[in-house]
């Protein structure tokens, strides 16, 4: 790397041919050991560019060579262990390198004020450590790709001064604290969801009047739970919750539905047997019948409207079938 950098004399102690970056305490260099975990070389004038073993330094977790004048392409075989990466204000052009998506520990991105150019690829599935991307003041175009949805652990997002077109309709539904969009080429609403946060997006094309209702099935539109102060929980490391528990879950919701469905189904049974047998007492003599499965059609359509409804219910057994008050004729006949 310093033979690539034009051996520079900002660098102190660093050399070529020789020496112990961490024992002889290079510029810039932190070591945990004799591994070199951190590279800050930030706003020194350096020219030239990084090298081509920057893959071998897997013990680095934080490499920093912004605003220098590296120019050219960012280095595409980037440490793949980096928690922190910071390449801004270095005139650096095409794309951003494939092995970005490869850092899975990645939680800092900083490629702003260089001259990136070109649309975004889904690159974007495997970093959900990442919280704060900083993409402004570059050239890039095209729709936010899909991908973007998997940064679960995001808040501070920039993304002006591009060229991005479509929605930001991807971005809806992450934990976002800071989101700076202004001068783009972005068009259609406003989601929901991030009209509570510190939102930047003057310079676009947005739509105006009232959003289009969402297709059926959608799920309302909530905001992510950012909250990781719960008093003796603690959330997930990569921010999807604070641990707790509220309100009632989908399964304590459909078991009320269907018990208000068996309740209703019952009294309707009743109320249609007592009506059979009122009828059937003004023709005949008032004493107890032999079962006949089935007399009429309401009782049969009772009888199979609380059949349906147990079949739904999985807690649902044949003691609790004993419960509703029926005779061992018409239990035994419900219950085959």
């Amino acid at each position: 790397m310093y033979a690539a950098l034009n051996s520079p004399q900002q660098l102190t102690k660093w050399s070529g041919t020789a020496g112990d970056p961490c024992g002889e305490s290079w510029k810039g260099i932190t070591c945990s050991g004799s591994k070199v975990t951190e590279i800050k070389i930030s706003g020194l004038q350096l020219s030239g560019n990084t090298g081509y073993l920057l893959k071998s330094l897997s013990s680095l977790t934080t490499f920093d060579i912004s605003n220098n004048n590296l120019g050219n392409q960012i280095p595409y075989d980037l440490p793949p262990n980096l928690q922190r990466l910071n390449l801004a204000g270095n005139g650096f052009s095409g794309g951003l390198p494939y092995s970005i998506s490869l850092m899975p520990s990645l939680k800092y991105l900083n490629v702003s004020h260089n001259q990136i150019q070109g649309q975004l690829n889904d690159m974007f599935g495997s970093l959900s450590a990442l919280s704060t991307l900083d993409l402004s003041f570059n050239g890039i175009t095209g729709d936010l790709p899909q991908s973007l949805h998997s940064l679960t652990s995001m808040t501070d997002m920039s993304l002006q001064n591009n060229q991005f077109t479509g929605t930001i309709d991807v971005l809806a539904n992450l934990p976002l604290e800071n989101l700076n969009v202004e001068n783009n080429h972005f068009s259609g609403w406003i989601p929901q969801q991030l009209k509570d946060i510190n939102l930047q997006m003057g310079g676009n094309s947005w739509s105006s009047g009232a959003a289009p209702p969402p297709p059926p099935g959608t799920p309302p539109a909530s905001r992510p739970n950012r909250n990781h102060k719960s008093g003796g929980n603690s959330g997930s490391s990569h921010g999807g919750g604070d641990g707790s528990k509220s309100g009632i879950g989908a399964g304590g919701v459909v078991g009320i539905i269907i018990s208000i469905l068996v309740v209703g189904g019952i009294a309707a049974f009743f109320i249609i047997k007592r009506r059979s047998r009122k009828q059937s007492m003004d023709i005949e003599k008032p004493e107890k019948q032999p079962f006949a499965p089935f007399a009429s059609q309401e009782v049969q359509g009772a009888y199979v409207y609380i059949c349906a409804l147990i079949l739904l219910s999985e807690s649902m057994s044949e003691a609790i079938l004993s419960r509703l008050l029926l005779s061992s004729q018409e239990l035994d006949y419900l219950t085959d």
